[in-house]
């Protein structure tokens, strides 16, 4: 998850001349001298205008922008609205958006999470009643197991691709021979690449073939608005109750959303890596009797769904919940002239993308998992270190990005990230198997093979 640094400063200043008591010395100046003066500010861009408390007490300077009578407030300590001591509230000011996300990535989360559990319980009963299922032959054998339906699956995609391949001459029958030709030899080794590749390999490339559709059409300046509508999330919302849900949609979808080439290919190369790691990992059962599955794919999909979620809201509530604070205290300042999008850029409040939270989470899984294993340095490919070491000093580095703060990357995304791969190591291979059975799975016999 990285920062993306845009133009905040959409509307021209809006600047209203100050007067006030004058602390300098009185002193005549001539023509030259004010022509020289002129000059010389004109080269500089004032951020603040400092002005007596009194003044702006007793109504005697405006502030920034023109506040309409509805929103104008009496300052008598501190505001219960605004919660600072100026007591002045700006009806163009966000409010925190705190419970409509959390909402939202529960019911997102935990109903993509049921889906996918459910899709699995679906998907095995059907081929295990393909495969005779409760047969007398079994046993008392009640369900084939996960090898006898990967060759099975595997033997029926070998059979429909074959159709398909004796039916693609006539269907391209009017293409000429030098085009039909490698038309059908690319056929053939697409198919033979997706039937002899694990699953394990395939849910990676798959996501990575996602990703990479939406990096183009970043690409394409037609769809420049609506990318940045929908595919960019902003922590901070400047709108109604309906922006706020309408912006929740984004905190999935810029997970799969890379807007720059390099950012793109390093979380392609971690999720291949670490993705097939985990995905080997979470086909594993955690306890016998074992649960039949006929692919582990939708288990995969669901970790990485909440992953993505989680650090997505993890970003977002610390924003709300410890930088917006600050931010609202400086856009409430009675000297503050500059434009409250002009703020949050200074302060680091940007908008995000990227699948980093999600892959740390499959990272973190890994080590936990594998701690024996090793990782390599994409600069330096001949040196690797353990991955335990590895994932220490990236959570460090985040950390201490965090303290610094550093704008280049999300680093609460990170973190989060981390933290749910972790606990997902600890209980979520546990918490998918429960979750199944209690939609209806059924233990796996030993099959015949």
């Amino acid at each position: 998850m990285s920062r993306i640094f845009v133009s905040s400063l959409k509307h021209p200043f809006n600047l209203r001349s100050i007067a006030g008591p004058s602390k300098l010395p009185y002193r005549s100046f001539s023509n030259k001298s004010i022509l020289e003066t002129r000059q010389a500010l004109g080269r500089i861009t004032p951020k603040r205008i400092a002005v007596s408390r009194s003044a702006i007490e007793n109504g005697t300077f405006p502030i920034h922008g023109s506040i309409p009578e509805s929103a104008t407030a009496t300052i008598k300590g501190s505001s219960s609205n605004s919660g600072y001591s100026n007591g002045f509230t700006d009806p163009s000011l966000p409010r925190r958006s705190i419970w409509r996300p959390i909402v939202f990535c529960a019911l997102l989360g935990g109903g993509g999470y049921l889906g996918l559990a459910l899709y699995t319980n679906y998907d095995t009963q059907k081929w295990g009643d393909k495969l005779g299922g409760s047969s007398w032959w079994r046993k008392g054998q009640s369900q084939p197991s996960d090898r006898e339906i990967q060759r099975a699956k595997q033997l029926e995609g070998a059979r429909s691709a074959q159709k398909t391949l004796n039916n693609l001459p006539n269907t391209l029958s009017f293409l000429p021979n030098f085009l039909l030709v490698p038309i059908l030899r690319t056929y053939v080794m697409a198919s033979e690449f997706y039937l002899n590749t694990p699953s394990s390999q395939l849910a990676p490339m798959g996501l990575i073939f996602v990703m990479g559709n939406v990096f183009v059409w970043w690409k394409l300046r037609r769809l420049e608005p609506f990318m940045r509508k929908w595919w960019l999330h902003r922590p901070i919302v400047f709108g109604s109750k309906r922006d706020e849900w309408r912006n929740c949609v984004t905190m999935f979808t810029s997970t799969l959303s890379h807007q720059s080439l390099p950012h793109l290919a390093f979380n392609s190369l971690a999720l291949f890596s670490f993705g097939s790691a985990a995905y080997s990992y979470l086909s594993s059962s955690p306890s016998l009797p074992a649960l039949s599955a006929s692919s582990h794919t939708p288990h995969f999909l669901a970790f990485l769904l909440t992953a993505g979620l989680f650090s997505s809201l993890g970003s977002h509530l610390w924003t709300n919940i410890f930088k917006y604070p600050a931010l609202r205290k400086a856009l409430s300042h009675p000297a503050r002239i500059s434009s409250p999008q002009a703020l949050m850029s200074h302060q680091g409040i940007l908008p995000s993308l990227g699948a980093s939270g999600a892959i740390y989470a499959a990272l973190t899984l890994t080590a936990c998992a594998y701690p024996e294993s090793s990782v390599g340095i994409i600069f330096i490919p001949f040196v690797s270190v353990p991955i335990g070491m590895g994932v220490a000093g990236m959570v460090t580095l985040d950390l201490v990005g965090l303290i610094r703060g550093w704008r280049l990357f999300d680093h609460v995304a990170h973190l989060s990230g981390a933290l749910f791969g972790f606990v997902y190591y600890r209980f979520g291979r546990q918490v998918w198997q429960w979750t199944r059975e209690k939609l209806g799975a059924e233990p796996k016999g030993s099959g015949l093979f």
